[in-house]
């Protein structure tokens, strides 16, 4: 079964600490529109999309050694798991080194990349300090998968989130303070390395057997199965590198980098909440990888019916919230020039809805170690998505963009990623989901169009109308899901383990 315990734990410390992180990086954002121009807020965005771009040299080798450390840890094969984590040590140095060398070659070439290249001091060095921030990571991050595997995710959140929370502060401050922005990627540079240094001291504590066996041979299946995994991941990273990315270097591209700082805005907006419902999805991953090693398929599909129900909600109801206050509160949080038309917050919302309703989905694939299946998905949906986008882009602007990323989607994971889960991984038919992925979505809909339409209608201005909004939002955008899914076994479920969380509470 699940290990509830650890997996509450985990989402309790990870929400508490996400949700400071994130006040810290409005915050940050806030200061940072105010003392640059809108060509540094483009220019980070971009920077920041080319050298996840470049990620690609990592192959996806970490979610396949990640996955084979289930087996051992569950085991307590010390000298297994100290093999796999060579393995990992070794490997993610020679992607550091090959992320320094690629992204050193790519110099030159950004004003290729980068269509009115920005006239700001000292460009190309602002480009290596992001660079350097990157690569330093892979010769000491390795550890991480071995703490998250062992399901101990808030030991790494607790640590990221309070040195983010620090560093997001500091760089309001100087930035506040000098205007300059080489302080600002100086502290990331540091805290970046601070954090896995600290990271990597408490995982040789925990795990201290690492270091006595760290010249132990690798089991020969377990390295097929790695190769094998490692194969697949690697046409996967390429495909959703491309995908990750592509709609701000495309913007940047067509459009340049003042267009790049208001998507980077929304982006922020949205990848935010998507950050605090991972925390949920992720806390899962690791009890959700043992429990498909245990369990009856069955029993594993029934506690994927849970987690999808509860990700369909949130995401659905979170669609409502943005379709109708994310213009308002950029509004009130950076000013009316750095507004989108309300059209293309449609098209950012739906991807937002079309991805998030994947969570439950890729949570049990990875716990499942499905990459080989369809390991041809990622590359065909970043085609797809660069030549619609492209092509629509000449046409509609900037809206073309979005609806290539809606189109991929819609053409590839959408359907790909359930049948895979529900053939390999459930041992059946995959017609119920979509089903209740059809009656989810038209639910949300409606529900956007009703409270849309109240909305319209409330008095006032400013602070207190998004105030209205918003509670219109939260009670009428429940309200409609209430209303179908209270029969539902998976709402009595999460019905019954609220009442026992409670009482529990009420007992201490």
């Amino acid at each position: 079964m699940l290990r509830t315990k650890n997996s509450i734990k985990n989402m309790k410390f990870s929400l508490f600490f996400r949700f400071l992180r994130i006040f810290a990086a409005f915050f940050r954002r806030k200061i940072f529109v105010l003392m640059l121009t809108q060509e540094y807020l483009g220019l980070n965005g971009t920077f920041s999309n080319i050298l996840d771009m470049l990620s690609i040299a990592e192959l996806g080798i970490g979610g396949a050694i990640t996955y084979s450390l289930y087996k051992p840890l569950a085991e307590r094969d010390e000298k297994q798991i100290a093999a796999r984590m060579t393995l990992f040590r070794r490997t993610y140095h020679i992607i550091g080194l090959a992320i320094i060398l690629l992204g050193g070659a790519l110099t030159p070439f950004l004003p290729l990349v980068i269509r009115d290249f920005p006239d700001i001091p000292h460009i190309y060095l602002i480009y290596l300090l992001f660079l350097s921030n990157s690569a330093l990571s892979y010769f000491f991050s390795y550890k991480q998968a071995l703490i998250v595997a062992d399901q101990q995710q808030y030991i790494i959140t607790t640590c990221s989130s309070l040195l983010s929370i620090l560093l997001y502060f500091a760089q309001a401050l100087f930035l506040w303070l000098t205007k300059n922005y080489f302080f600002y990627l100086g502290l990331q540079i540091i805290v970046t390395m601070l954090e896995n240094l600290i990271i990597t001291y408490i995982a040789n504590q925990r795990y201290p057997y690492l270091k006595a066996n760290r010249d132990e041979p690798i089991e020969a299946e377990a390295k097929r199965e790695i190769v094998k995994n490692t194969k697949a991941m690697i046409i996967h990273k390429m495909g959703d590198t491309v995908i990750l990315g592509a709609d701000t270097l495309l913007i940047s591209s067509f459009f340049g980098t003042v267009l790049v700082g208001l998507h980077s805005n929304y982006m922020m907006i949205t990848l935010a909440l998507a950050s605090v419902y991972n925390q949920f999805f992720s806390a899962l991953v690791a009890s959700a990888g043992n429990l498909g090693a245990t369990a009856e398929p069955k029993h594993v599909l029934r506690v994927f019916q849970r987690v999808d129900f509860a990700g369909n909600w949130l995401y659905g109801f979170s669609a409502v919230c943005l379709t109708v206050l994310l213009n308002p509160f950029i509004e009130l949080w950076l000013g009316e020039d750095y507004l989108f038309d309300q059209r293309i917050v449609c098209l950012i919302v739906l991807n937002f809805y079309l991805s998030g309703m994947r969570r439950a989905v890729l949570t049990f694939k990875d716990a499942e170690g499905l990459y080989w299946q369809d390991r041809y998905k990622a590359v065909v949906e970043a085609l797809i998505n660069l030549t619609v986008s492209m092509v629509l882009a000449a046409f509609l602007g900037i809206a073309g963009i979005f609806i290539g990323t809606t189109v991929s989607l819609l053409a590839t994971s959408f359907w790909i990623e359930p049948m895979v889960v529900f053939k390999y991984g459930f041992h059946c038919s995959a017609r119920s989901y979509f089903l209740h992925y059809i009656e989810n979505t038209l639910i949300t809909l409606l529900t956007i169009i009703i409270v849309w339409r109240i909305c319209e209608g409330l008095p006032g201005t400013g602070l207190p109308l998004f105030i209205g909004k918003m509670v219109m939002c939260v009670v009428v955008g429940n309200m409609g899901y209430l209303a179908v899914y209270c029969r539902r076994d998976e709402f009595r479920y999460f019905v019954w383990l609220l009442r026992n969380f409670i009482f529990q509470k009420k007992k201490r």
